[in-house]
């Protein structure tokens, strides 16, 4: 029973020596730390604790160790008077502990916040730094948008003021132009296809025709109305535009290419009207490249800006550098007097702005040209704008 008494208060002993020890090396450690990265705020924290934690453990191993000693030596008594100045000591060493614990943890708060500020400034100097340094470059990007916007506005005003005074030129002269056909074409119903009154006839109802085909463009010039949009599949519109025009283009040599990335999904479209933007593009490209050539037909879908690409690219004559501000005025034509009025592409501007899309051209002399058709994707589960 005596050994057993014994080794308990070895072990107390040894014990409480050890925790000592134990403590002085986390000490240490936790000072290397802070010394290695002085203003790391969890070192700083580690090493208050620490000394914290030194303190209690020499307070309770040198209370333990008090306490054995006199246990052995036979003076017991006397620890009951030092016991409660060694338990005051603990609970001391304990409150240092925990108030080291809420004080750091109210700084690291603080800490935290002054972070995000130090990020927020850096982030602000690193946007600061960039502006600085590309000053020069974002002002003429920023020149250029606003120049594009403004011709935007301008030709958008311009397509306006012609639909309107269009729309009254054309009513004006389209019922004129109805008798005169008609009554031309009751003269020709008397006379004979061999008289020479017989031939003036005919040219002034070939006459009057081109004229009502150039009323008809006008009126639907003037009648831009709002897409009526359906569920369409942007490839079949464009193999129905092909499939119309390919019996002439291969009459006259040319060769038609389709270019279809797989997948492009269905949207909604106003299906008759991009037909017309497709015919008058590829009727352009036609009379670009003459009796000989190449028209690429290439459509795609670009998903992360969520349009639909359209390019109609030629073989032929190109365009002139002067004139590409200017193919989409109305009544502007490179070709030939009696063979253009000038409308197909203002028409073809109009509806894709309607879209919500654009429309640019891009060529040089003698090296063909290319019209790229942006148009912005409406999935049908969505709602038509």
């Amino acid at each position: 029973m005596k050994f057993s008494g014994w080794l308990i208060q070895v072990t107390d002993v040894a014990g409480s020596v050890l925790m000592i020890i134990f403590s002085f090396l986390c000490l240490r450690l936790a000072y290397r730390l802070k010394k290695r990265e002085p203003n790391n705020l969890i070192w700083t924290y580690l090493l208050w604790v620490c000394y914290g934690l030194a303190g209690f453990a020499v307070s309770r191993s040198a209370g333990h160790i008090l306490r054995q000693v006199l246990l052995m030596s036979g003076n017991f008594q006397k620890w009951e008077h030092v016991q409660p100045f060694s338990g005051a000591v603990n609970t001391f060493m304990l409150t240092v502990v925990a108030s080291v614990t809420l004080f750091f943890e109210r700084i690291w708060k603080i800490y935290q916040e002054i972070l995000k500020d130090r990020q927020a400034l850096q982030s602000a100097h690193e946007k600061l730094v960039y502006m600085n340094q590309n000053l020069e470059h974002l002002v003429a990007e920023r020149t250029q948008a606003l120049a594009l916007s403004e011709k935007q506005v301008a030709r958008a005003e311009k397509l306006a003021s012609v639909g309107q005074l269009s729309a009254g030129i054309a009513h004006e002269i389209n019922n004129p132009l109805g008798i005169i056909l008609g009554y031309t074409q009751l003269l020709l119903r008397n006379e004979a296809p061999e008289t020479e009154r017989h031939a003036d006839l005919k040219v002034i109802e070939k006459h009057v025709r081109n004229c009502k085909n150039i009323v008809e463009s006008l009126l639907n010039f003037a009648r831009m109305s709002k897409p009526e949009k359906e569920i369409v599949h942007i490839c079949e519109v464009i193999d129905d535009v092909l499939n119309f025009i390919r019996h002439q283009s291969e009459s006259d040599h040319i060769t038609l290419k389709r270019e279809y990335e797989p997948d492009i999904p269905p949207v909604l479209l106003d299906e008759k009207k991009i037909k017309q933007v497709v015919v008058n593009l590829v009727m352009n490209a036609k009379h670009a490249v003459g009796t000989q050539g190449t028209i690429t037909l290439s459509a795609k879908h670009d998903a992360v800006s969520g349009q639909i690409v359209i390019k109609v690219k030629d073989t032929g004559c190109g365009i002139e550098e002067k004139n590409l501000s200017r193919i989409f005025d109305p009544f502007f034509t490179t070709k030939p007097t009696g063979q253009g009025t000038g409308l197909g592409l203002s028409v073809s501007y109009g509806i894709v702005r309607n879209h919500g899309g654009d429309i640019f051209a891009e060529s040089e002399p003698g090296r063909g040209a290319v019209f790229t058709v942006v148009l912005p994707v409406i999935f049908p589960d969505e709602k038509a704008g």
